[in-house]
């Protein structure tokens, strides 16, 4: 059976995980890729380094996230949402990275999800100097989900 998620199952598969998707354009080009994030009152938090993606978000600000799970070919829910991406800096970006910290390290840490081995804090930054955050948030204005089961 197919159908439209409610409001809360909509806020509760953004909040249950920890990977999904940004979908931004820049230089005419539509650029989809995973994220490690969390999810906190309206807000996808996420951190990385330069690359396409901020090249993108800092040209045009407005995206799309996608999140899903997957229990079977016929038996999954998945959110979409459209934000505004913003950078974090200061005490933002520190209280950001701390509640990153919290969600993920309890996972299987990896090179791009485990914060301590990314170096301090630091925003808009014009080159990749060492391993650095850019430290973001994207407001979700407006969201959408759909199952199967």
């Amino acid at each position: 059976m197919l159908g439209e998620l409610s409001k809360e199952e909509i806020e509760e598969v953004l909040k249950s995980n920890v990977i999904g998707r940004i979908g931004c354009t820049g230089n005419g080009r539509i650029y989809v890729v995973p994220i490690t994030y969390v999810y906190d009152d309206g807000y996808v938090i996420g951190h990385t380094k330069e690359g396409m993606k901020i090249e993108f978000l800092r040209e045009n600000p407005e995206c799309c996230f996608e999140v899903d799970e997957m229990k079977g070919i016929s038996h999954w829910q998945s959110v979409i949402a459209w934000g505004t991406f913003e950078e974090l800096e200061g005490e933002e970006a520190d209280q950001a990275m701390e509640k990153l910290v919290a969600k993920l390290l309890p996972l299987v840490p990896s090179e791009t999800s485990h914060a301590a081995r990314m170096g301090p804090t630091s925003s808009r930054r014009t080159s990749t100097q060492g391993n650095n955050p850019i430290v973001y948030r994207i407001l979700l204005k407006e969201k959408s989900g759909r199952y199967e089961r």
